[in-house]
């Protein structure tokens, strides 16, 4: 699997230490999980296909009518292209430096009372209004010039965009973006909320373990610690015992069970199914029925 580090694919070394850099990313190449190591805090502003964002302890597809706010971190992504087969999006990077400056220059506005998100989410989407989409087309316009842009006005039209967010969402944008939430959120917790979010997905326990920041061995570790046995059986068992419920009080059909709790084809889960329950998942609906 294809392993990429963000924002340094697209900056040369010379300019890998801004606070602040986007760039205007363009493919005609389907792209399946790739593996994503964010080392600066992203807005994503997706123009042309879809794409399904795996990040910490959440997925969820983004359609054309969205854009992503995302913390630091590991995340996996799907790049799905349009009917024209193209994918194309606006990409914001920016690391904590522009956040603590931004909160210290705006520091009237950000004194409005709070309601703060759930310091879990890893990434936000937001839906696009006609300031953001205007904002995203002349920023746009500006990258495919010969002009070559300033960073200091690349910073201004970040402080743009977020002062818009912050005026419609509220100051809960930027302390989104404050890592002492993410140490706060202790391995185990974290562990356990990646795996029971993404049972029935279907997410290779590589997967799994890269989402959680952990090399392969580590993650079965610290898995076996929690559930008291490897995580390919433990994630077996909870497809299993969730198909049998299906099956029996939801009547579902085996050929749509299987998909439904992350088996790979319909062969593959009536095996399994029948080692754990001794018989096929069609005998055991009319059984229990």
């Amino acid at each position: 699997m294809q392993k990429v580090d963000l924002p340094e694919l697209f900056i040369d070394s010379s300019k890998n230490n801004k606070d602040v850099y986007v760039h205007f990313f363009q493919s005609n190449i389907y792209n399946n999980k790739t593996k994503i190591t964010l080392n600066t805090n992203l807005i994503s502003f997706l123009l042309e296909g879809n794409k399904e964002l795996y990040h910490n302890n959440l997925s969820q597809k983004i359609t054309e009518n969205e854009f992503v706010l995302a913390k630091s971190g590991n995340c996996l992504m799907s790049e799905n292209l349009s009917v024209e087969n193209k994918y194309s999006s606006l990409l914001f990077f920016f690391n904590q430096n522009f956040i603590i400056d931004f909160k210290r220059k705006h520091a009237l506005l950000l004194s409005k009372k709070q309601n703060l998100m759930n310091e879990d989410k890893s990434f936000l989407v937001l839906e696009y209004d006609v300031f953001t989409k205007n904002f995203v087309s002349s920023l746009q316009q500006l990258l495919e010039s010969e002009n070559s842009i300033p960073n200091a006005f690349i910073t201004l039209k970040l402080e743009e965009i977020m002062l818009y967010l912050v005026q419609k969402h509220g100051s809960e944008i930027l302390f989104f973006f404050d890592l002492e939430s993410q140490k706060r959120d202790k391995k185990k917790l974290k562990l356990q909320r990646i795996v029971e979010n993404n049972i029935y997905s279907k997410l290779s326990v590589e997967e799994l373990a890269f989402l959680c920041h952990m090399s392969l061995s580590t993650f079965k570790r610290e898995f076996n610690k929690i559930y008291k046995m490897p995580p390919s059986n433990w994630i077996q068992e909870k497809r299993l015992e969730k198909s049998a419920h299906l099956l029996s009080f939801e009547k579902e059909r085996p050929s749509d069970v299987y998909h439904l709790i992350g088996y790979e084809s319909l062969s593959s889960f009536t095996q399994s199914f029948k080692q754990k329950f001794g018989t096929t998942p069609k005998k055991y609906q009319l059984e229990v029925n």
